[in-house]
Formats: structure tokens, sequence, C-alpha cells
């Protein structure tokens, strides 16, 4: 499914986040693979979220890769890199309204 071209991204956060709690909350469906581990799906992409050493429910950092580009109708015209970035923002939560969390995005290091 992945290949080394795929954008990535590490993201550090300020406080102990509850993945699935933020997700839910943007109405993004996922499935979660293991504990440290979860599969999302955002504007028909697939994105590949990990957040070891910590839980899903429990996470200071996370590694994000884009798995699976979203179908070519669905992508508005984006690339995988400014839907990961997009992604990426969902876990900003220092705009309270829209997470209804506490909590800032310290640093999303994106690799290429």
């Amino acid at each position: 499914m992945s290949d080394s071209a795929s954008p990535s991204a590490s993201i550090s956060l300020s406080d102990p986040t509850d993945i699935p709690t933020v997700l839910d909350r943007a109405g993004i469906d996922y499935v979660t693979v293991h504990e440290q581990r979860l599969l999302a799906i955002y504007h028909t992409g697939i994105f590949n979220v990990t957040t070891e050493p910590e839980s899903v429910s429990n996470a200071r950092t996370l590694e994000i890769e884009c798995w699976e580009a979203p179908l070519p109708s669905r992508s508005d015209e984006r690339s995988p890199q400014e839907l990961l970035e997009d992604f990426a923002a969902v876990f900003d939560t220092s705009d309270e309204s829209r997470s209804g969390l506490s909590g800032t995005l310290i640093k999303p290091t994106v690799i290429s």
C-alpha cells in the first residue's frame, strides 16, 4: 500500500491526547488496528497513524503516513502532501470550538 514516496509527518502534542476522540469530533472515520495504531479515512485517502510507545488513547506523539492517496475524483485537486497537512491540522486543538479539547500542536514535521 505505501511506498517510500508517501508523504508522512511526525507530530508532538503539548498534552496527552485521545486520538479516537479527536477524530470522532472532527467526523473522521477510522479503524483501530491495535493499541498504538489506527487507520483514518480522510477525503477518501487512507492515513496510517501510529503512537508508539503510547496508546492511541493517551498519545503525546504521532507518526502519520499517507498510505493511499484519495481517489482522483474526490481529492479536490489537492496533493497527498496537502491532504496530509490538512489531516495533521485536525490535531491542533488550540481552537477549542473546533475540537472541544485543550492543548496545542507543538510541531508537525513533514517528512517527504
